[in-house]
């Protein structure tokens, strides 16, 4: 609200001759008025000011600080938190800072995918990104990777792993199978994040006796509940080539009658290429302080294609993946 002082009164009319009582006890009444002007103006507040005057621009040089100042602070927050992702190569590290997370989980899961016999194994967890400027990643469900390319959300680069393989003493349905050994495998990829979504494609090429390849898609979502929980959720899909299939669901006829031999009645099956397994995957990662974290891993797997879901080898078609375990964040 401003303040306006009218002088419109008659004693304060056009000049006029004064007996000096009157002009001193005007010039006194005048000098008091204009005292008590000037201290309710200097006093006045911000909302009161005078309509013509313009508002102070605010300072540029402030805006910025306030703006890094928070900035360093959510990059405080993330960098206390341990998080793992099913595409730790699509998440860039925090604040360019080299983090290593390892573990030892206990893992109860199907001896092979279609499988009813489950077995409880220890695994591993490691996962190390932000090497040799955010382009090196090591995880125990990528292997040791190398980003390429970077341009934005996409990365795309190429990642050395080893598939696993199975023994014919895992279940009974395999007795008289020829065992399958573990094998090399090599894999090229692009990622797509969009904070907090993932998004990636990938072709893995197996070595070994039985050369394969399996091609997947996947998506997953990062959620936060609070600062110290992380969960990733996402759908994952992959696509068989016939020689994968042939490995892992086919029997040849003598392996057939190797298997009914030992009491095992199985009949010859050769499947094509098709769509392997899809399944929906969780990480719940809680850090009970800066170093020491709880985590937990569900997947839920089916064989969803004809080619695999059509072996005498497949029992069931859906799996419970499971795992629980404690990790240390370096």
């Amino acid at each position: 609200m401003n303040h306006h002082f009218s002088v419109s009164s008659p004693l304060f009319g056009p000049p006029r001759a004064f007996s000096p009582i009157s002009r001193l006890l005007s010039s006194s009444i005048s000098a008091v008025l204009a005292v008590v002007a000037l201290t309710i103006n200097s006093n006045r507040p911000a909302w009161a000011a005078d309509p013509t005057s313009q508002p102070e621009e605010a300072d540029p040089t402030s805006q910025v600080e306030e703006v890094e100042v928070t900035g360093a602070k959510q990059t405080a927050i993330d960098a206390e938190a341990i998080s793992l992702s099913d595409t730790p190569d699509a998440e860039p590290s925090v604040g360019g800072i080299t983090t290593y997370v390892v573990g030892l989980a206990a893992r109860v899961s199907p001896v092979y995918d279609g499988s009813k016999t489950t077995k409880v194994s220890p695994f591993p967890y490691v996962d190390i990104h932000g090497l040799w400027h955010d382009r090196l990643f090591v995880s125990d469900l990528r292997g040791l990777g190398i980003n390429l390319f970077e341009s934005g959300g996409f990365r795309a680069g190429t990642s050395v792993n080893y598939s696993g393989g199975r023994t014919s003493s895992d279940a009974s349905r395999l007795r008289g199978l020829p065992d399958i050994g573990n094998a090399l495998s090599v894999a090229g990829f692009i990622t797509y994040t969009i904070k907090p979504f993932s998004f990636e494609a990938k072709v893995d090429h197996e070595f070994g006796s039985q050369p394969s390849n399996v091609f997947s898609v996947r998506a997953s979502y990062l959620y936060v509940p609070t600062p110290r929980w992380h969960i990733s959720a996402g759908v994952v899909a992959n696509w068989n080539d016939s020689k994968y299939n042939q490995k892992f669901y086919g029997i040849t006829p003598a392996e057939a009658a190797q298997a009914s031999a030992q009491g095992n009645p199985l009949t010859p099956y050769r499947p094509g290429s098709g769509i392997g397994t899809v399944g929906l995957t969780a990480t719940s990662v809680y850090a009970l302080t800066e170093h020491w974290g709880i985590v937990t891993r569900f997947a839920l797997r089916d064989v969803a294609g004809s080619a695999a879901k059509d072996s005498p080898l497949t029992d069931r078609a859906n799996g419970v993946d499971f795992a629980m375990g404690a990790i240390y964040k370096f």
